[in-house]
């Protein structure tokens, strides 16, 4: 019977650095031929154009050992941070990597990142510009807790902002925004959030029923090719002070006599809409019930306690 080969240590490095680089050669042509223990160990050894495909594989063992390499560069980190199946514990690595300290797509990139820990992402967070900031409110499928500490910050810097930051904020941010913005913006700023996808109707009938609206909002709304044309935006104006007289009397004509007659008996309806609301039902030969006057009756003790000051 022959003995059994023993191999010396360096012989054993030898063919161990002959296994890698076969499977370096392997995955140079097919990574799919590579098992995943290989897939491991070549993760931090590998070069350049080697890397670049291992950093697309979906092991989160191959990215923690990729992300170590020593040729891993920006573009290949970024692109690890950008992976909605990138685990939690590799996006931590990335954000505390020394070699990437100064790159914003990174933070921004891990900011973004559903995965990242809300630790990191808040501590980042202070790094990233106001309009990737704007577009992180918008994006459900980060934190609501991150969303509205971000909104926060946003609606705290509005009010110093310039007009033309606003304007580009309000195409770029979450329906929280764009209703402060509507709320306080200026024209243009108005302008801008009446264009958002995010607006409905719900969320506009608010901010006309709501006292403290600008009559610059409410003429914007009134000349609006969109919103004007809207049933309920067209009733929320009509009990409107600020709505232009002109525009009233054109929503008037478009409303159902149900809706006329709740809002002629409705007490908060200025006082100069009134009469074109009962011209309209006239011309509809409908009836209008006139609203009756207050009458307040006072008891016996109450017309005393008024002689006895008199």
């Amino acid at each position: 019977m022959s003995p059994a080969l023993v191999n010396s240590p360096d012989e054993i490095i030898a063919i161990n650095t002959q296994m890698l680089w076969a499977g370096l050669q392997i995955l140079r042509y097919n990574n799919t031929m590579l098992s995943h223990e290989d897939k491991v160990r070549l993760a931090a050894i590998a070069d350049n154009e080697e890397l670049w495909k291992l950093v697309r594989d979906a092991s989160p063992d191959v990215l923690m050992n990729a992300i170590s390499n020593k040729c891993l560069t920006e573009d290949m980190a970024v692109l690890i941070a950008k992976k909605k199946n990138t685990s939690s514990e590799v996006l931590g690595v990335l954000a505390a990597d020394i070699r990437f300290k100064g790159s914003y797509q990174l933070k921004l990139s891990i900011c973004k990142n559903p995965k990242t820990p809300p630790k990191i992402t808040l501590s980042l967070l202070k790094f990233l510009r106001i309009f990737d900031l704007g577009d992180i409110t918008k994006d459900q499928n980060i934190p609501i807790a991150i969303r509205q500490k971000i909104e926060y910050s946003l609606l705290e810097k509005a009010a110093s902002l310039p007009s033309g930051v606003k304007v580009a904020l309000a195409k770029r941010s979450s329906i929280n925004i764009i209703i402060s913005l509507l709320e306080k913006g200026d024209k243009n700023v108005v302008c801008s959030c009446l264009e958002s996808p995010f607006l409905t109707e719900e969320h506009l009938c608010k901010v006309i029923n709501a006292q403290s609206t600008k009559p610059l909002l409410i003429r914007a709304v009134s000349g609006h090719a969109k919103w004007s044309l809207r049933y309920r935006i067209k009733y929320s104006l009509v009990r409107n002070y600020h709505t232009p007289m002109a525009d009233v009397t054109r929503f008037i004509n478009t409303l159902k006599t149900n809706d006329l007659r709740e809002l002629y008996a409705d007490e908060s309806l200025p006082s100069s809409t009134r009469p074109y609301i009962f011209n309209e039902l006239s011309f509809r030969n409908k009836s209008v019930e006139i609203p009756r006057e207050k009458r307040y009756n006072l008891s016996g003790d109450e017309d005393s306690e008024l002689t006895d000051g008199d």
